[in-house]
């Protein structure tokens, strides 16, 4: 039991010159295939853009980049799919997780019977008031808390019986967070008091201890004549 005190483009051949007939000067010049009757134009050669019927840089170029952002969109789309992966696997491991209860139990004790009696640790209940107490001990002595004692139960805290080891910093710390949400009574200021919460150990655990007690004790003595707490 353990215990705690206080984120360049192509450029297209040209037609070559025609030479030009001497005897031909009705002709105009610079006209060539041209029949003088039918005045129907000669046909002229169409540029040529790749004499080698090779794909143009531009269109190569085009290309590469419609490739690299195939490519690209590939990634993303992968990074995307395990990024979902990942979170479906945190959240079916949080679900999965045991939640313990966050509310500790009210400060209330049930009847006992005659007092002082000799109980076990696993009874305590709350508003117990213990003579001569220690937290270390596996029984105390229950007294009516308008006689001399020495400390008083104050909160409690119980895992579920299902829920793994949660470690020692853990226990000690919900020692600390149920000791704040004890109400003190108008009585209370007259003393020196302090506050000492107990816990399992890992080997009481496995043998079912589930509770954090949080204890308000004396430094010495049974100097306690009444109970310090808000009913």
């Amino acid at each position: 039991m353990g215990q705690d005190n206080t984120f360049p483009g192509n450029n297209g051949t040209g037609d070559d010159e025609s030479p030009v007939d001497p005897g031909a000067g009705n002709e105009d010049p610079g006209t060539s295939g041209v029949d003088p009757e039918n005045a129907e134009p000669g046909e002229t050669e169409p540029e040529s853009t790749d004499t080698n019927g090779k794909e143009s840089p531009l269109r190569t170029a085009l290309d590469a980049m419609t490739r690299q952002r195939i490519i690209i969109g590939g990634i993303v789309l992968a990074v995307l799919i395990l990024i979902g992966i990942v979170i479906w696997v945190l959240v079916g491991a949080l679900a999965n997780r045991p939640v313990a209860d966050a509310s500790p139990e009210p400060a209330t004790s049930t009847t006992r019977g005659t007092l002082p009696a000799d109980v076990a640790a696993k009874d305590y209940q709350l508003g117990d008031c213990f003579a001569d107490f220690d937290s270390s001990a596996s029984h105390a002595r229950v007294v009516e808390c308008n006689t001399d004692h020495s400390a008083q139960l104050g909160a409690i805290f119980r895992y579920k019986a299902g829920d793994s080891f949660p470690g020692t910093t853990a226990l000690r710390d919900k020692g600390r967070e149920i000791c704040r949400t004890m109400l003190l009574n108008e009585a209370s200021s007259k003393y020196v008091l302090l506050q000492q919460n107990v816990y399992p150990s890992s080997t009481s655990w496995d043998k079912g201890d589930r509770r954090v007690d949080c204890f308000i004790v004396v430094d010495s003595g049974n100097t306690l004549k009444e109970s310090v707490l808000q009913k």
